[in-house]
């Protein structure tokens, strides 16, 4: 087949100008990119201004009880602590929204003006304490109004955050759609080269010089896309690795703050319960029976204390290890869920790294949660078992199981993301049911990827090759 040449100026001037667009498009693309990066970064700060902002008036209050509880001044540090920081939050949030929904805005704008309200009113409440006496400041502290500031800022503050998580959300949706259609853009102009190709061979298949030039350029430019895939691809692997790296340190951080801040406030306040009941008068008993019974409420709020903290973050597995930390969970879970728990572990624990010991925590939380929410099962094996080259993790019930159709729903996010987890870490994630044939979660990874180096403890997750066939199924069930 011969070609004209205003044929081929046909297809060479086509073929340049879905080039030029196909660039237009891809730019366009990336400075989108960029507007979403600078709106997500924007959220997180915001974000981060309204945590300030709780963090600094809760422990301003806390401080501001103790105080009118204990008389100490030395409580009222976070009160003084608080007084120019907050100004400085609320100015800073309400520069930095950028939105036109005018109740968001306003929100925005009266949050620090309410936490500077209640600041004041806590300083009122000390002015009166020190003036009239103790219950002259405690009543003051808590008259209806204090309480309606508070729910006003926990109102404004709420409306702030999600306002700020809603667009950070949309950004990062906003993100993925490019980064797919970016993706579509590099296959388009693969499948033109390739169309080029074949136009260029047919065209001057009598010159070998020229259909080897032609090749080599295609491999260059198939090299030069998958290098741009592959950049891409680490990138969101980086970017996942990253955020469950932040989702650990933030529970950390919130299990220290309720053990530090909420723990103390509750002994103190049982402490003084406990004072009460041995000075009250002998023959009141009202006074009495509704002592005891603040007491137990209190002990209540500490028993829940600590168990929201060894959710969020066990202490166990800090200071004694993954293997005591599992036996833990087992044993509260087994508890709660009245469930015949089967432990398998090995004597000695490996120094596993701080990366590989969450990981494995979280794929026995995970996997026990589903087997009392779901399995209605009466008994659980949990088993880590070490070899020389991997380290395996078994959770099995016995319950009702699930059908093949059910561990393919993609809105299983629990262990979607254990076994995202799982893989950044070079390991395998598995799930096997059946109809009334309980389930089995299996998880297998190099033991050196979870092992700790000889001079750090880092977390160095997503930095492993994967395994032969680690793409493992399955969704909880």
């Amino acid at each position: 087949m011969r070609f004209k040449w205003w044929q081929l100026a046909v297809v060479v001037a086509v073929s340049i100008g879905f080039v030029v667009l196909l660039y237009v498009i891809a730019e366009f693309g990336r400075l989108r990119l960029v507007a979403a990066e600078d709106d997500v970064r924007r959220a997180q700060v915001q974000l981060a201004r309204v945590v300030d902002l709780y963090q600094l008036l809760m422990n301003a209050e806390s401080g501001h009880r103790g105080y009118l509880l204990t008389g100490d001044p030395t409580y009222l540090e976070p009160v003084h602590r608080a007084e120019g920081r907050i100004d400085d939050l609320g100015r800073e949030l309400a520069e930095t929204y950028r939105g036109e929904d005018e109740r968001v805005g306003s929100a925005i704008r009266q949050l620090g003006v309410v936490a500077r309200s209640r600041l004041t009113q806590m300083q009122e409440s000390v002015v009166v304490y020190r003036d009239q006496g103790p219950s002259a400041g405690l009543r003051l502290a808590n008259s209806p109004s204090r309480h309606e500031t508070m729910a006003t800022f926990l109102e404004l503050a709420g409306i702030t955050r999600d306002y700020e998580r809603g667009l950070m959300d949309r950004s990062l949706d906003r993100w993925e759609r490019e980064l797919m259609l970016a993706g579509r853009l590099n296959l388009a102009t693969l499948l033109l080269g390739l169309v080029l190709a074949m136009i260029a061979a047919m065209a001057l298949a009598r010159n070998a010089r020229q259909r080897e030039e032609i090749a080599a350029e295609l491999k260059r430019q198939h090299d030069e896309l998958k290098s741009q895939f592959d950049a891409q691809t680490n990138e969101l692997t980086e970017l996942a690795r990253h955020l469950q790296h932040v989702q650990e340190e933030e529970r950390a951080r919130l299990s220290r703050g309720l053990h530090d801040e909420l723990g103390g406030v509750l002994l103190a306040a049982r402490m003084d319960v406990t004072w009460m009941q041995r000075h009250a008068a002998a023959d009141d008993t009202e006074v009495k029976t509704r002592l005891e019974r603040l007491k137990q409420v209190l002990d209540q709020g500490i028993e829940l204390k600590r168990r929201v903290v060894e959710e969020l973050r066990p202490t166990l597995l800090d200071t004694m290890g993954l293997l005591a930390a599992l036996r833990w969970q087992s044993e509260e879970t087994c508890r709660r869920a009245e469930l015949r728990c089967t432990e398998r572990f090995p004597d000695e624990e490996p120094p596993f790294n701080r990366a590989g010991a969450i990981a494995l925590f979280r794929v026995v939380q995970e996997a026990l949660a589903n087997v009392a929410k779901h399995a209605r099962a009466s008994e659980v094996e949990i088993a880590l078992e070490l070899t020389d080259r991997d380290v395996v993790v078994t959770v099995q019930d016995n319950g009702v199981g699930a059908a093949s159709e059910d561990l393919t729903r993609p809105r299983s996010h629990g262990l979607a993301g254990l076994r995202h987890r799982i893989q950044m870490l070079g390991g395998r994630f598995d799930i096997t049911s059946a109809p009334n044939r309980g389930t089995t979660v299996r998880v297998q990874v190099p033991l050196a990827n979870v092992m700790r180096a000889a001079d750090a403890d880092s977390d160095d997750s997503g930095t492993f090759a994967t395994i032969p066939g680690a793409a493992g199924a399955g969704t909880s069930h």
